[in-house]
């Protein structure tokens, strides 16, 4: 500040710091005033514009997951307090919003033994800027089926064709297999 008669710094003051009541972005306006050795006064109106354009992180994932038969065995995160007690966790400079978590998408390869599924979640900060989280779970089945049941051995007197071989599971199972 200047002035043709001399400046007084002690009466430089802040007058008013108000809030436009938004978010990402809000604007905070300050005026301040200052006077000269005479008592005039001028003010200086100063916007200060706060927004956030930086994206959260995952910083820790529960990483991927396998299922023997379907993917049920490894149902989606419900929530992001399913997420980090599964060991995942989200941050950001300006805040994570917690609500905003959520399941995007869970797409198969279409394939069996093994199949992989990618289920992809979003968290958003307080601003809306969001990031993704990509994680894969392979179903496999590696256990062999085991005979539970069998109708047993049995006895032709002749030749073998006294005993046909079952012709499907559906007659194996009728025999008592």
């Amino acid at each position: 500040a200047s002035d043709n008669c001399g400046i007084d710094a002690a009466s430089f003051t802040l007058l008013s710091e108000v809030s436009d009541g938004l978010t990402c972005p809000e604007t905070v306006t300050r005026t301040y005033q200052i006077a000269d050795d005479c008592g005039n006064s001028v003010n200086y109106v100063q916007d200060i514009v706060i927004d956030d354009a930086v994206a959260p992180t995952f910083d820790s994932n529960p990483g991927d997951l396998t299922a023997v038969c379907d993917i049920s065995e490894q149902p989606a995160y419900a929530d992001y307090a399913a997420f980090v007690a599964a060991g995942g966790s989200a941050s950001d400079n300006c805040g994570i919003d917690a609500a905003s978590f959520t399941l995007l998408s869970e797409v198969s390869d279409g394939l069996t033994c093994p199949e992989t599924v990618t289920r992809t979640y979003q968290i958003a900060d307080d601003c809306g800027n969001t990031v993704n989280y990509v994680q894969d779970i392979v179903i496999d089945d590696a256990v062999a089926p085991t005979f539970d049941t069998n109708p047993g051995d049995l006895t032709a007197v002749c030749d073998i064709s006294e005993q046909p071989a079952y012709a499907d599971y559906a007659a194996f199972v009728a025999a008592g297999g």
